[in-house]
């Protein structure tokens, strides 16, 4: 067996909590990942930052769900 055996992507929905203007903001994303929580959670926190343009330490990962 080989050590650098690909691995499947799976699609997750994660629900995350920005701060934005002084209000707390819920939403979601979708995001492909392989099944890791921890590869899941900085994923999501690097995607969600990039879109609302606010930084990664202010992104808070409420949940994930599989797809």
């Amino acid at each position: 067996m080989s050590k650098n055996k690909e691995e499947k992507l799976k699609t997750f929905k994660v629900e995350y909590s920005v701060s934005k203007n002084n209000t707390t903001v819920n939403k979601s994303v979708i995001i492909k990942s392989i099944n890791d929580s921890n590869k899941i959670i900085r994923l999501a926190k690097l995607d969600i930052s990039t879109k609302e343009r606010i930084f990664i330490q202010d992104v808070k990962v409420l949940s994930f769900k599989t797809i």
